[in-house]
């Protein structure tokens, strides 16, 4: 999966909406196929981040806080089954409001990672759009 970008606006400022991007008691608030979301410690770079899905059978995800700037965004990486990936959220002020761009990189190593992304990739695609709709929602309710 070369790259997937989504965008939302947000009727609230981004110092409003930064903290559901990777707090422990709002991220499972909006994020679908969601069991369990961990964090050691305060958060900041270098912080980890444990999610376990729902999916294929409780997937465990051990990310690290890769970039963090409040209030203007955060990025996050893991690796998995020979699959790198960053996702990113970057939040602008947009007219009293905020613009949420979420964007998701794959990089794959070995020809069965390579095979797998094309077939994950749809899902996921409607899974992140999904779930920032979701933030807009339960942040504007």
């Amino acid at each position: 999966m070369p790259s997937f970008s989504h965008s939302i606006d947000v009727s609230k400022p981004p110092s409003e909406v930064f903290p559901w991007l990777l707090e422990e008691d709002k991220v499972p608030q909006w994020t679908s196929d969601l069991e369990r979301y961990d964090v050691d410690g305060a958060l900041g770079v270098g912080t980890r981040v444990t999610q376990k899905l729902t999916l294929a059978g409780g997937l465990a995800l051990a990310m690290e806080i890769v970039q963090y700037d409040p209030p203007s965004g955060a990025a996050t990486a893991f690796e998995t089954n020979g699959v790198k990936v960053e996702s990113a959220y970057v939040l602008e002020p947009v007219g009293g409001g905020t613009r949420v761009t979420q964007t998701m990189e794959a990089k794959a190593s070995g020809f069965t990672a390579k095979m797998l992304i094309p077939i994950v990739q749809g899902r996921l695609e409607g899974k992140l759009t999904g779930d920032l709709d979701r933030l807009k929602t339960l942040l504007e309710g």
